[in-house]
């Protein structure tokens, strides 16, 4: 696909939202573009998280380990940033990532993903409110479930 549809993408994320174009297309250059085919995993749950990743084209299903197996419980499409928590946290994944369909991806590694946080606190505010609305869509299900 290329640079330029992934700043094309990145460019419209709610996480890059006050980041300039220059520095949109620094980020660009700072991450690698990779393909996937539908049902092809990206990581297992308990991998270390040593990248997050943005949907380029085409979605992810998140899959988590249940008593009786695996269950899917989230979609992700263009746009949607995933691997973020364990990357945050150093924490290992909570979950599985595979292909829906043909899936192209950009990964951001640890490193840049620190960096830029530290470089564009607008980035990492934003990224604060969409883990907070994760948080809040998780609790409500748990509600849900629970009742």
């Amino acid at each position: 696909m290329g640079i330029s549809k992934t700043t094309d993408v990145l460019r419209e994320m709610e996480l890059f939202a006050r980041v300039d174009d220059r520095q949109i297309r620094a980020v660009a250059m700072m991450g690698e573009e990779l393909s996937f085919r539908d049902g092809e995993r990206l990581f297992e749950q308990g991998d270390e998280g040593d990248a997050a990743y943005v949907v380029i084209s085409g979605a992810v299903e998140v899959i988590v380990r249940v008593d009786d197996g695996e269950r899917s419980v989230a979609t992700l499409g263009q746009g949607e940033i995933f691997g973020e928590i364990a990357v945050l946290c150093d924490r290992p994944r909570t979950s599985a990532i595979a292909a829906k369909g043909s899936l192209v991806v950009f990964r951001l590694d640890r490193p840049v993903i620190l960096n830029m946080l530290r470089e564009f606190p607008d980035v990492a505010l934003q990224m604060i409110r969409i883990l907070g609305r994760r948080l809040e869509l998780t609790t409500q299900r748990l509600a849900r479930a629970a009742a």
